[in-house]
């Protein structure tokens, strides 16, 4: 089988990678960095608060958590209702108590529709990241421009009038980007954003409006990838962390700081069976002193102003 010569002809295609988005780079050749808070590995907790429509659309992708069963799910919908009125309630218990102040990928549909939530979140200084308008409008290659620019700017603008807070970081929903989202992103004013999946440092992200910086949000260690898509029992999504804390702390003394990033989503790590078992992983991350929490905004922050444009 041949194909034609044109096949080869792409204006992006370079060295390492296949787009103009950054250049190629060795994790291992980074510039070291070290974070403000005096640690060495910093733990990024990052909630996911979602609104997922009860009548949402499955097409043209179903986000991980969307509803799979035809028709209206009223299974599925209350299943995810119970992390935005009584997992994250627990979670914050437990954050208060280990003193982790988290980034909270939000969909601008919760904090319209749960004003409590937003008052409880902003009342612990929480750090509020753009995520969406909702799980039942996701950003892809089929969203007409017009329409993924409304999105954008609709998220940005509720979250910044209802939160008060400059809200400059954003995790797309379902981490579903079109080719113009991380542009929409910067033309809003925002700083960082959290969805290519390819990194466990921070880099820089060029777009039509200014570069951002490309954060490592973890979906590996995801507690809706582990617990929730692949059914694996809590202790073994915790020994996984807990592996991943062990080989990142060892990284820092050859490549200087590094980031421990958990994703965590109420409707799944929230559920009375589950929070002992991230109680005693806080316990266990926290209790070596080079490993402290951070927000992502405060470590994309750190690390842009130590590596060079």
């Amino acid at each position: 089988m041949s194909v034609p010569e044109s096949y080869f002809d792409y204006p992006n295609r370079r060295e390492g990678v296949d787009h103009d988005r950054f250049a190629f780079r060795s994790l291992r050749d980074a510039p070291p960095v070290q974070w403000s808070h005096g640690g060495k590995l910093a733990l990024w907790v990052t909630l996911h608060l979602e609104h997922f429509p009860l009548n949402m659309p499955g097409k043209p992708l179903l986000p991980i958590g969307g509803f799979d069963r035809p028709g209206v799910s009223v299974w599925d919908y209350t299943e995810r209702d119970y992390g935005n009125r009584v997992g994250i309630f627990r979670l914050m218990r437990l954050l208060d108590r280990h003193g982790i102040t988290p980034t909270v990928a939000m969909n601008a549909a919760v904090a319209e529709r749960c004003p409590p939530l937003m008052e409880a979140m902003l009342a612990r200084g929480w750090e509020i990241a753009a995520s969406g308008v909702d799980m039942g409008h996701l950003h892809h290659g089929e969203t007409p421009p017009e329409e993924e620019a409304r999105l954008a700017a609709e998220s940005f603008a509720t979250l910044r009038r209802l939160s008060g807070q400059a809200v400059t970081g954003w995790h797309s929903p379902a981490h579903s980007q079109s080719p113009r989202t991380a542009d929409l992103v910067a033309a809003e004013g925002g700083q960082w954003i959290a969805d290519w999946i390819n990194d466990d440092m921070p880099y820089r992200f060029r777009t039509d409006a200014g570069a951002l910086v490309q954060m490592p949000l973890s979906y590996d260690l995801s507690d809706r990838k582990v617990m929730q898509l692949q059914a694996q029992p809590a202790a073994i999504w915790s020994g996984q962390v807990e592996a991943a804390r062990d080989l990142l702390l060892s990284e820092t003394a050859t490549y200087g700081g590094r980031i421990l990033s958990l994703s965590l989503s109420p409707w799944v790590a929230g559920r009375p069976a589950k929070i002992a078992t991230l109680d005693r992983l806080f316990s266990s991350l926290l209790s070596d002193s080079e490993v402290k929490p951070a927000t992502g905004g405060t470590l994309a922050a750190d690390w842009a102003t130590q590596v060079p444009a």
